[in-house]
């Protein structure tokens, strides 16, 4: 047999075998949940105490919704959009189970929660928690539609739960000028060292990027119009379901290795990003930035997002109740996004998403060790006030980044010789 036809034969056997491995993961679920919950609800401590809140409104379940999770040191934080009946925005899940499920506990106490005088937390979109171990707080200071309180990032020590930071930001930081509007879902933080750390926020309704440099508490506030949402797409459907929304930029993440940040506007079928060195390599000028992306790349609306070591950058895809990714060392075409999870019952309205390393056992998984972790809360039924609270509705799930990319596009092809040939 000469060597070029068995290059060929191998060339074919590489092909089959990973098409064959494809068409097994176009039918992969994350079917099973690490948490789930009828409804939510909290340890007040004692029995009295939970029914004095009920009965003063402090807590109604019906009202109690999830938006994101992150995890640390076996913690699993989780956030509650703030509303009437809502006691606590900013939680941990406790190792105690009531009807709805898991009990939450507010952190890091109960004083927080109660934000008395503005000085606590009133509502939390999305956090995230860097490699200092600090818990950064987006706070945006708006219980249901009323803007109690100014935005503000809160900044915890996760080894001792005390207060590092309490920064308010500035009013004309925080608001769209020529609207009024303001809500700051979304902080990506990129810490090069303890100081020299930078969050970018997303202000969903004012349509602009906030940037926050922590090193002499300064923001700048940027807007373009991929920030803002595309009239085409501010309806929304899932299983059936419709709603509307006009979000602008809400998921985002960050690239360690390219320094690229990566977002959308919610209410888009756009994926866009813009390098950060343009804000943290010197002083820059708006008007001199770029943004970057492909307009109509998507056939559906693009949530929560989360980035891996090896480039794959995930995001819930609405209408399709399922995860999508795409891994940028690719180029940035439809064909090279793929939908490496889909569950029309678990997955339906992916609206947190993180990437977490976990320590694992097994010697060959030590150095792909990450775990995507993601929150779904069946949004269409929160939007038209139809929650079954019979049934299951929340739900906290995760899997190994690794065995939900394996033989799809979301490898990184110059990492994995195999993915060369999807």
């Amino acid at each position: 047999m000469s060597f070029n036809i068995w290059w060929l034969i191998l060339y074919f056997s590489i092909v089959c075998q990973a098409k064959a491995h494809y068409s097994l993961r176009d039918f992969k679920q994350i079917s099973s949940s690490k948490y789930q919950w009828k409804y939510f609800d909290y340890n007040f401590g004692s029995d009295e105490k939970r029914q004095a809140a009920i009965q003063s409104g402090e807590y109604n379940y019906k009202n109690n919704v999830p938006i994101d999770v992150d995890r640390w040191n076996g913690k699993t934080f989780v956030t509650i959009l703030r509303n009437d009946g809502v006691p606590s925005s900013l939680n941990v899940i406790s190792n105690k189970i009531g009807n709805g499920g898991p009990l939450l506990e507010p952190y890091p106490n109960w004083s927080w929660a109660k934000n008395q005088n503005c000085s606590g937390i009133t509502s939390v979109y999305r956090i995230a928690i860097d490699e200092w171990d600090r818990l950064w707080v987006l706070d945006n200071g708006i219980s249901g539609e009323t803007s109690v309180c100014p935005s503000q990032i809160v900044v915890f020590d996760l080894k001792n739960s005390k207060l590092l930071k309490q920064v308010k930001i500035p009013h004309d930081i925080a608001i769209n000028s020529t609207t009024g509007k303001r809500n700051v879902v979304t902080p990506i933080v990129q810490s090069f060292d303890y100081n020299n750390t930078w969050v970018y926020i997303a202000d969903v309704e004012g349509y602009a990027l906030i940037i926050y440099n922590n090193a002499d508490d300064s923001f700048q506030r940027l807007t373009s119009s991929t920030f803002v949402y595309d009239p085409r797409y501010t309806k929304y459907t899932i299983n059936d379901e419709s709603f509307s929304l006009q979000d602008g930029i809400l998921g985002m993440a960050l690239s360690h290795k390219t320094q690229n940040l990566y977002y959308s506007a919610m209410s888009s079928h756009n994926l866009n990003y813009v390098n950060t060195k343009q804000f943290t390599q010197g002083k820059f000028q708006a008007n001199d930035i770029q943004y970057q992306g492909a307009s109509d790349i998507l056939w559906t609306q693009a949530s929560a997002k989360a980035i891996s070591e090896t480039g794959a950058l995930f995001f819930g895809l609405v209408s399709d109740t399922a995860l999508g990714c795409w891994n940028e060392n690719r180029p940035l075409k439809r064909r090279n996004i793929e939908i490496v999870a889909k569950n029309n019952d678990t997955l339906q309205f992916i609206s947190g998403i993180k990437i977490i390393k976990q320590i694992s056992s097994n010697i060959y998984e030590r150095q792909n060790n990450e775990y995507i972790w993601i929150v779904s809360n069946k949004y269409q039924k929160i939007a038209n006030g139809d929650l079954n609270f019979n049934e299951v509705n929340f739900r906290i799930l995760n899997a190994p980044v690794n065995q939900l990319i394996r033989y799809t596009r979301c490898e990184n092809p110059k990492t994995n010789f195999f993915s060369i040939f999807l």
